[in-house]
Order: C-alpha cells, then sequence, then structure tokens
C-alpha cells in the first residue's frame, strides 16, 4: 500500500526543507504529493517552464524510497495568466465573477486556458513522465470545488446553447421533449436559452427567491457542466498519459459533492481517487464512500488522495477534533481494509501562511513530531505487515444502483428537504445492511448488474424506459431488486411520467402507487412489517416519503393507523424466475435490519459470522477460499466481541478464543 502525505517544498526555505525531509525519510512513509498548487514556480512566465526547485526534492526522497505524486496545478491559474486574458474568470450562477486571489478562479470552458493547462500537462508529462522516483499523476485539485462547477459565462452560456442543439438536433424537439409550454416558455432558438439562475451546487446562493426554472433546462445544464468538467480533465490526461506508464487520475470530493459524474468521469482515468475527511474522534468511520470507491473502476483498487491528519484549524476558519490516540492508525488500515491502495495524509506540516494556514497536519508548524506523526511512523511499519492481505477479495453479493440524474433532479425540485437526500439515504442503506452481516458494492445504473444475486435501487427517481427493462431481465432471470420509494417517477428529460408509478416497472413490482406525500412529526403513521410468517411481525413508523401502494403482489408491510390503516406499503411480487420488492417509505433502522435479514439473508452465501456490537465496524474479504475479518472499534470504549471458534489474529500469530476485547481506538485481523 502506498502511504505518505501531501507536502509543498515551493513554500520552504532551506533550512526548512531539510528538516522536513529528514522527518519524511524517517517516518517510515513510501510515498508523497507535490505541486498541484504550484504553477507559479513551474511556469513563472508563459511558455517558460521551470521544475529545477521541485527535481532535488524527487531526486532526495526518491534515492530514500519514497516516490512522488506530481500534480498538475491548473486549480491555480498564476497572476501573470489571469492579466493577459482577463475573460478568463469562473462565473457564478449570479454572474459573478471569481477574482484572482483565492483559487478556482478559471473558467473551465475557456479555450485559451484550456490551452495552457495542456502545455503544463505536456511539460510535467514530458520532465516526470518515465521519472523512476514518480509514483503517477493527479490531474488538477478537486474540480469544482468551493462552488466552481457550474459556470455561466458567456463562452459556457453558447457551448451550453451548442450542446443542447446537438443533443436535441431541432428547437421544436426540446420545446416538446421538456414542456417548454408550461409559463409560456416555448423558444424559438437555442441562443435563446441560458443557464439557469439558481445552482444546486455547495455554497451557491439563491439569485432570485421563489424563481422556479424549467426542470429540464437545469436538469440538462447539471449534465452539460459536469461533462464539461470531465472533458477539462481529460485533456491533461490524454496527454500525460502519451508520456506515461504510470497511474493518472485527479481527486474527487465525496460522492457527489461537486456533482460530477464520477462513474463518467473516471472512465479515461487509470483509477478512481477521492479525497476523504471522517471524523477520528470516537466515531463511526462510514465505509460507504469505500464501497462507492470500488464501484467506479471496478476490480481495481482506488486511491485515497487527501486523508484526516489532526485537529485544529481547517481552510474555513473553523475547526477539526484531534483523532484519539490510534484513531489514525486504525482509519488508515480501515481503508486498507476497504480496498484502498493508496493513502496520503493532509498534510505533513501546517501552513504559516494563505488561505490554509493554522491547517491540520501530522506536523505542527514549529516541525517539532509529536503523537501523530510516531503513530504515523507506526502505521507505515504495520501495513508492511498487512501486505500479503492485498491479495484478498471482496465477498459483496449485493449492488447498490445509483444515478447522478436522480440525485441532481432530486436536489433541483427536493421532496421532502431536508429530511431526505438521495445519497444520504443510499448510504443508509448500505449501512443497515453492513450492520447484518452482508456486504455490498456500490455501482453505476449503467453498470451490468447481473453477476448480482441482489440489487437494491434507491429512490431512483429519473429512470429511463431503457434501464428498467434491464431491471426487468434481471428479475425475469432469477434476481432478486428491491426498490424504494420515488422509483421511476420522471423520465430521462425530467418530465413526469404519466404512466402509472412506478413507470415501466408496475409487471415487474405487481403494484401501482395510488397515493403520495412527505412525512413529517405532524403525519408520520405506524407500519407493520411480515416476515418470515404473518407471527412474526415487525412494528416501526414511516419516514420522509409514504406511498401507497395496491395491486396483486404480496403484502409485507401495511399502515396501521390514520385513513391509510391496512394500505399497503411494502410488496413482494414473483416475475419470472425472480423476485421483486417494492418499499414505499423509509424505514427505522432497526426496522431496514430486520427486513434486509429476512429478503437477503438466506440468499447471501458470504454473510459475517460475526455480530458485532453497535460501535464495531466489521469488513470481511476472502483470503485463500476463507472469510477473514478487520474488526474496528468506533465505539469511544473498550468493547467485547464474540467470534466464531478456530481464528486466529493475523497479526500476531496468536490462536483466539471466542470472546476477544478491542481497546478504544483499536482493532483486529481475524483470519
Amino acid at each position: 500500500m502506498l502511504y505518505g502525505v501531501s507536502y509543498y517544498p515551493e513554500h520552504k526555505s532551506n533550512e526548512e526543507l531539510k528538516w522536513d525531509l529528514k522527518l519524511i525519510k524517517e517516518s517510515g512513509i513510501n510515498t508523497v504529493r507535490m505541486g498541484e498548487f504550484s504553477w507559479c514556480r513551474m511556469e513563472p512566465e508563459e511558455g517558460r517552464y521551470d521544475f529545477s526547485w521541485l527535481d532535488p526534492v524527487i531526486e532526495e526522497l526518491g534515492q530514500a524510497g519514497i516516490r512522488t505524486i506530481v500534480g498538475t496545478p491548473t486549480a491555480c491559474p498564476p497572476a501573470w495568466m489571469v492579466e493577459a486574458w482577463p475573460d478568463m474568470f469562473y462565473q457564478d450562477n449570479r454572474r459573478i465573477c471569481r477574482p484572482f486571489g483565492g483559487r478556482r478562479h478559471g473558467c473551465y470552458n475557456h479555450e485559451t486556458y484550456r490551452k495552457a493547462c495542456a502545455g503544463i500537462a505536456k511539460a510535467i508529462g514530458k520532465h516526470y513522465g518515465r521519472n523512476p522516483y514518480v509514483a503517477g499523476f493527479q490531474i488538477d485539485n478537486e474540480l469544482a470545488q468551493e462552488g466552481t462547477g457550474r459556470c455561466t459565462c458567456k463562452n459556457c452560456r453558447k457551448k451550453f446553447q451548442v450542446w443542447l442543439e446537438q443533443k436535441y438536433g431541432g428547437i421544436e424537439t426540446f420545446n416538446r421533449k421538456s414542456g417548454a409550454i408550461f409559463w409560456s416558455q416555448e423558444y424559438r432558438a437555442f441562443e435563446q436559452i441560458n443557464p439557469p439562475v439558481n445552482a444546486i451546487e455547495p455554497g451557491a446562493q439563491i439569485q432570485i427567491r421563489d424563481f422556479y426554472e424549467s426542470p429540464t433546462v437545469r436538469l440538462e445544464f447539471e449534465r452539460f457542466s459536469s461533462e464539461s468538467q470531465i472533458e477539462f480533465q481529460n485533456i491533461q490526461a490524454d496527454i500525460l498519459k502519451a508520456f506515461t506508464s504510470y497511474p493518472v487520475t485527479t481527486n474527487g470530493t465525496g460522492l457527489v459533492t461537486n456533482s460530477i459524474d464520477y462513474f463518467k468521469g473516471f472512465e479515461n482515468l487509470d483509477c478512481y481517487a477521492f479525497d476523504y475527511y471522517p471524523n477520528l474522534r470516537d466515531a463511526w468511520v462510514d465505509s460507504f464512500p469505500y464501497a462507492f470507491g470500488r464501484g467506479v473502476k471496478p476490480d481495481l483498487p482506488f486511491w485515497v488522495m487527501e486523508f484526516m491528519s489532526g485537529g485544529g484549524h481547517r481552510l474555513s476558519g473553523t475547526g477539526r477534533l484531534q483523532p484519539g490516540p490510534g484513531a489514525l492508525k486504525q482509519a488508515v488500515v480501515q481503508a486498507f481494509a476497504n480496498g484502498a491502495d493508496l493513502l496520503l495524509h493532509y498534510q505533513f506540516r501546517s501552513f504559516p501562511a494563505g488561505a490554509e494556514q493554522l491547517n491540520y497536519a501530522i506536523v505542527d508548524l514549529d516541525g517539532i513530531p509529536r503523537r501523530r506523526y510516531y503513530e504515523m511512523q507506526e502505521t507505515a511499519n504495520l501495513l508492511k505487515q498487512l501486505e500479503p492481505l492485498k491479495e484478498t477479495s471482496f465477498c459483496s453479493e449485493v449492488g447498490i444502483l445509483l444515478d447522478y440524474d436522480s440525485h441532481w433532479a432530486l436536489k433541483i425540485k427536493p421532496v421532502n428537504e431536508p429530511e431526505f437526500s438521495y445519497m444520504d439515504f443510499a448510504g443508509k442503506l448500505y449501512y443497515n445492511l453492513e450492520r447484518i452481516g452482508i456486504h455490498s458494492d456500490v455501482i453505476s445504473l449503467e453498470r451490468d448488474f447481473l453477476s448480482y444475486k441482489a440489487l437494491v435501487l434507491p429512490a431512483s427517481f429519473v429512470l429511463k424506459k431503457e434501464t428498467a427493462k434491464r431491471l426487468q431481465e434481471y428479475v425475469k432471470q432469477g434476481g432478486i431488486l428491491i426498490a424504494t420509494f420515488l422509483t421511476s417517477v420522471k423520465n430521462e428529460d425530467n418530465l413526469g411520467y404519466t404512466i402509472p408509478l412506478p413507470a415501466h416497472l408496475v409487471e415487474v413490482f405487481g403494484v401501482t402507487v395510488q397515493e403520495v406525500e412527505p412525512v413529517f412529526d405532524s403525519n408520520r403513521t405506524k407500519l407493520g412489517i411480515r416476515l418470515a410468517s404473518e407471527e412474526d411481525e415487525v412494528e416501526t413508523r414511516d419516514k420522509a416519503w409514504s406511498e401507497l401502494l395496491a395491486g396483486n403482489a404480496k403484502l409485507l408491510g401495511y399502515y396501521k393507523d390514520t385513513y391509510k390503516k391496512d394500505s399497503m406499503v411494502i410488496s413482494q411480487h414473483s416475475f419470472g424466475e425472480g423476485t421483486a420488492y417494492y418499499v414505499g417509505t423509509d424505514l427505522e433502522d432497526s426496522a431496514w435490519r430486520a427486513l434486509f435479514k429476512s429478503l437477503l439473508g438466506p440468499v447471501c452465501n458470504w454473510k459475517d459470522e460475526i455480530e458485532a456490537p453497535e460501535g464495531v465496524q466489521v469488513i470481511s474479504r476472502i483470503w485463500q477460499e476463507k472469510q477473514i475479518y478487520f474488526l474496528f472499534n468506533f465505539s469511544g470504549q473498550e468493547k467485547t466481541v464474540c467470534i466464531p471458534a478456530g481464528k486466529s489474529d493475523f497479526l500476531t500469530k496468536e490462536e483466539l478464543l471466542q470472546e476477544i476485547i478491542i481497546a478504544q481506538n483499536g482493532f483486529k485481523v481475524i483470519v
């Protein structure tokens, strides 16, 4: 496993650099990331490239066995560039330009800026593409971060109009498919269509309150902007690949933080990489982002390019808690257990200057190694002991299907905000499967999913007819499909279906949706869920969204009070060789676990043998044709866990009793 830190030699005096490199070499890590914010040093004036300040650092670290991820610095265009091309600034939904003085101030669709990015990428590729001390390349940094993923400048406006014309062909087709007659919004030419006034990206400010725009235009602008970011990235990727055989990637920011479709965005890259900053102070570290990482590039390990390092200040000036003793080591091993092949802490030493001054790091401003440094040193040594387990595989028999169109559409027109979030809901389903020992992959709805025994389809709000047909065939051939409320409500144009819901899947589920409403505290309703038998019933309450179902499917769940009493809310239906379930509301965690255990427990072969107490996470992998377990204690206190007989501790080689103790912030690897 590649393990290390981000480091910024361009900030250092000779004395500081000498001291930092000494500490880095003594730390036991094997990888650093450098260069991604240093364009003004790499290209001090147009067309003149200078890597003389970086070369000796890469050389010295490389000779000590530490390889470098080199970043292209295109997130921070230098002052000389914006002076030369004053029309290159990013413009937000308020039509306000981002000036020089921060970062991400360039428009990703500006052609001259793109050429400059291609130029620096080519120079980096030529200079470092075959350097034996280089481990790979990172393109840009956190594309679309800090509200810079939906540019509305005149260049983007024109490009969006051309994009729409290429997609729809004629304006009459667009008017028809978008339902533009509503509020008299029919267009005579694509040049009349502008980017939306309001935006869904994080930090975006509402320009005009109570201004309700075309859902089709808004969804198309999300798609266009995502594709533009990917196009911008791939210009550099193609150039770098011409000069190197090392991995080329970029760093995503969470699953949907910046609304780039990562399933498409990483198709042209060598591995999925992302940044993850979980709370490491006696808190559960969610594995859902890692499962997503495995699904973006199937069968390939992923990279964590930036990871939590310490507490204190952060970019925005608020703070992060310090990780408890042992928590850094625990979290790194957890990432490894979940399939990470690289993890880099952000960062090695705190910044004294700039927007990220006083930021958390492995080493503080004074450069004195303390607890976090020594824990990183221990972790680096520990990872070497775990190397043999890289040959393990995952035992996921369930696929959770995600779709960015549904995410965007539910942000554009929320159904119950903030109670319901598409991605949070998918994460909740993953978590409850994990808690009962059933592990799942998180994959694109467009991917081939026939190999999975069961599929979970969370709130697939926008669903193409063709995708519905693929799901139908999956069930017909013997698959198990568990879909939830808000399935197949809209078509790919973001228009509501005018046929019974779930559209194009009524035959599969054997039900139609009769009524819908959001669920608030004032209208929550009791539910009964019938499991193995009618005597085995779980009582719970609905959450977030409520649908009443009717049809010839078997009733599994029903409402127990209000006017909804005895109406179906969870159904089971045989279709072909398979079975389709429809869950018409969100459930409390305990009810989801009981339902999943009843529906999937009998068909999954690789269920965990360990029933973990609250606060203990189990990750299982297959090694030498048997199941092994990583146990992580996030509870904040010592925990006792019961395990099967005949197990051993992988690290100590000791045979274990059936009752083991895991320390606070501790973990066990059991084989």
